[in-house]
């Protein structure tokens, strides 16, 4: 009964750690994946000698006709990006480096065009 209570809390500890719009990289070479908003991402890091992660993301709408947009990027320590995609402008895509974890979350974003 212990080690069943012990594995539910450390199950629920995880779970709780990552929202559902979000993932975490905390090992070089391991692909995770996104699907919130208009695109499906795919991301993984690479650890470099320098100290820095290089990290890549592919994304890629959910038609057929899709062609995936690869994005790359240099993160150091603490760094924080955003940005939208040109085929999804609701969404805001972050990525974050804190120490050896980096996190990619996706969040809508209400928007209106000036009417004339």
């Amino acid at each position: 009964m212990k080690n069943l209570l012990a594995v539910t809390a450390a199950a629920l500890a995880l779970a709780s750690s990552v929202s559902a719009g979000e993932l975490v990289l905390d090992a070089p070479m391991q692909a995770r994946s996104l699907h919130e908003g208009a695109l499906d991402l795919v991301a993984y890091r690479n650890d470099l000698a320098d100290g820095g992660m290089e990290v890549t993301a592919a994304f890629r709408a959910r038609t057929p006709s899709g062609e995936p947009q690869v994005v790359k990027m240099l993160l150091q320590d603490q760094d924080r990006v955003q940005f939208s995609m040109p085929s999804d402008l609701r969404t805001i895509y972050t990525f974050a480096r804190a120490g050896d974890r980096v996190t990619v979350g996706a969040e809508p974003v209400a928007f209106s065009l000036a009417s004339q």
